[in-house]
């Protein structure tokens, strides 16, 4: 039944995406610009119009976010092309891990602002989507395929850009004093608020956001029987933000920004085992300064972050699982992270732009592990921030060339010189070409790496000898879209190759593991996006098929297979939305999964085995209605038929919930 609604929605988003192309169909007066229009800074960090760059990019928008208010930003990016983010639909405090166009985790940059975030304990060096709420965001920007020309390190599958609430960015304008506020709250006992003060004048810009989120939550672990009496895992987080812009001249500006952001979650002592007293918490801290300098032939950035990251997992076993041996358990980890840059762009006349710039990224990790147990304490030996320490430089340069109208051409390459392995040299071709304003097509050839983490590099189970992932990418595609930008359709083609991928080995004697390089990884598919806009109804949609495989030799001989575990090779979000009247919005979003495939450790076989999680359809709904030009109203209903699924092997979704919110803005 749900295949059938599916193919008949993607029918219908065709049907009505290739009229719309075909034709000019002007604009009604509740059409929102659609993202060909938007600008984005994240391809290549100069301010360009999507429709005129041949990066692969996807801006999500205020007033596209503050339609997923009730949502976590893992959930909201899960539903974009090409984004298959694990653990965004469990209990809160789910560790989300993010697979872009099927690269492992750790491929993926964060940018906060523009600057990296990650975690430098971690050990992919993740940034914790958990960290953020919808809330705290104004706009994201996604930029798929290889990104490491110009941003150096983990930018192997693209990068999520993410930029954070700013006065004169949202509903408040340009005033001295405005607040906003919002409040919702929905199924598990899901309680979020946010309240901010910001304020414009004709030098100073600031805004203060305050957002408190809670949950009772439910067992992350599945309940086999259905009768062990699994507790809910709760969540409680606190966020601060603020920012600041201060005019220093009419050329000369002064950003400062300052977050701080935790929370505390129940977790479970892995899949299929209940535990009632496992803790986990995550602080980020964040202070990042920039000077922007603009001149009538260009701009120049001079910007620096610093975050300190802390989690710890507490196992106080007042009371003690059946067959669990373990009675206490405390882990800590921490890390600092030092990234610094400068980079200037250069308008060359009609002939395009030069940017030239340098980076420099320093991280250290401290971290202790305890466990008390029938068999006696066990403390394994503790990683110090003086000795557990990277740092990389890096340069490089980008050529945009415009020799004449439609036609774009883009060069650049990086040296990157780490402390450790030394140096690394990516490059990036992007040739495109608009024909008559209505067809794109486009080619990206590029190169990415990763560096090895600290963890990888320095913990018990480290390998000194590690070398960096390398990464080529190549992309094709072709856009078609109207004039008026009512509507667009986008299909590319992508293949990745990543040569020595970092992998944990596991093995029979202490310590039973290690890091080591593997040989190949080769991962290709298709994407497909469109939208359309005709007078009240809003269509978008998109759809990814996806291959991967690692090839490797082991014992002499070639073995192939498959490597995309939790990563499905078919892919579908569609939304309809419709305006019934000008104060109020209904939409409808389906999301289908392919299989995965899974792998489970079991502790009675002493094996690990392969698991297929079967494929699943969940539908959403969403309204929201304007009671006065201050005063919204917004409620969603998600998994709205109550299906059963699994990301996850032994570990549970969300069935169907729901929300309720009211935002103010004066």
């Amino acid at each position: 039944m749900m295949s059938k609604i599916i193919t008949l929605f993607s029918a219908c988003l065709a049907v009505s995406c290739l009229p719309a192309l075909g034709q000019e169909i002007p604009p009604s007066s509740t059409t929102r610009s659609l993202q060909l229009d938007a600008v984005t800074v994240t391809a290549n960090k100069i301010e360009q119009k999507l429709s005129q760059t041949g990066k692969v990019v996807t801006v999500l928008s205020d007033s596209v976010l503050q339609r997923y208010a009730t949502q976590s930003v893992s959930e909201l990016l899960s539903r974009q092309a090409g984004l298959q983010i694990v653990g965004s639909n469990g209990p809160l405090g789910t560790n989300p891990d993010i697979y872009l166009r099927g690269a492992s985790a750790g491929n993926t940059l964060i940018l906060l602002d523009g600057l990296p975030v990650y975690d430098p304990s971690g050990t992919a060096n993740t940034f914790d989507l958990n960290l953020l709420t919808v809330g705290e965001c104004d706009r994201i920007e996604i930029l798929r395929g290889a990104q490491s020309t110009s941003y150096g390190s983990d930018a192997v599958a693209g990068v999520i850009n993410i930029f954070t609430k700013r006065a004169g960015n949202n509903a408040v304008g340009n005033k001295p004093v405005g607040v906003t506020a919002s409040v919702n709250y929905g199924t598990y006992n899901t309680f979020r608020g946010t309240v901010g003060v910001s304020g414009q004048t004709s030098r100073l810009s600031y805004n203060v956001q305050y957002t408190r989120l809670s949950s009772d939550g439910f067992s992350a672990a599945t309940d086999r029987t259905g009768n062990q009496n699994f507790d809910n895992d709760g969540y409680k987080q606190n966020a601060l933000l603020a920012n600041l812009t201060l005019q220093l001249t009419s050329r000369l500006s002064w950003k400062l920004q300052g977050m701080t952001t935790g929370y505390t979650a129940d977790i479970d002592n892995g899949a299929f085992a209940d535990e009632k007293d496992y803790i986990y918490k995550n602080q980020f801290k964040r202070l990042a300064t920039g000077l922007e300098y603009k001149h009538k032939h260009g701009r120049l950035m001079i910007n620096y972050g610093l975050s300190d990251s802390r989690r710890t997992y507490k196992n106080d076993s007042t009371k003690v699982e059946s067959g669990a041996s373990e009675l206490y358990s405390s882990q800590e980890y921490g890390g600092i992270a030092h990234f610094a840059e400068i980079y200037h762009n250069l308008k060359l006349g009609s002939w395009g732009e030069l940017l030239t710039g340098a980076d420099y990224r320093f991280s250290n990790t401290d971290q202790s592990y305890l466990s008390i147990s029938s068999f006696g304490p066990y403390q394994s030996p503790p990683i110090g921030a003086d000795t557990a320490r990277i740092g990389q430089v890096g340069v490089y340069a980008t050529g945009i060339l415009t020799p004449y109208q439609g036609l774009s051409v883009e060069l650049g390459g990086r040296f990157n010189r780490n402390s450790l392995y030394g140096n690394v040299f990516t490059y990036s071709f992007n040739p495109s070409y608009l024909i008559s304003d209505r067809i794109k097509v486009f080619v990206n050839l590029s190169s990415g790496f990763r560096a090895p983490t600290l963890y990888q590099l320095f913990s018990p189970y480290g390998n000194k000898a590690l070398r960096p992932e390398h990464s080529w990418s190549t992309e094709a595609g072709v856009q078609l879209f109207t004039r008026s930008r009512n509507a667009w359709i986008r299909a590319v083609y992508f293949d990745r190759q990543i040569k020595d991928v970092l992998f944990f080995e596991s093995l029979n004697s202490a310590p039973y593991g290690r890091y080591i390089n593997f040989d190949r990884q080769h991962d290709h598919g298709l994407e497909v996006e469109a939208q359309t806009e005709l007078n009240k109804l809003t269509l978008s949609g998109n759809v990814m098929l996806l291959t991967g495989e690692v090839k490797t030799n082991v014992a002499g001989r070639d073995t192939t297979y498959n490597n995309l575990f939790r990563r499905p090779k078919t892919q579908v979000n569609l939304t309809a939305g419709y305006r019934f009247i000008p104060k109020l919005f209904v939409s409808a979003t389906i999301r289908s999964i392919g299989e995965r495939t899974d792998r489970f450790y079991n502790s009675e076989t002493f094996n690990t085995d392969n698991i297929t999680l079967a494929a699943y359809t969940t539908v959403d709904l969403y309204a929201e209605g304007k009671l006065t030009p201050m005063l919204r109203l917004y409620a969603d209903v998600r998994n709205v038929f109550d299906q059963t699924y699994y990301d996850i092997y032994g570990y549970n979704t969300r069935r169907r919930n729901a929300s309720v919110g009211v935002r103010f803005t004066w």
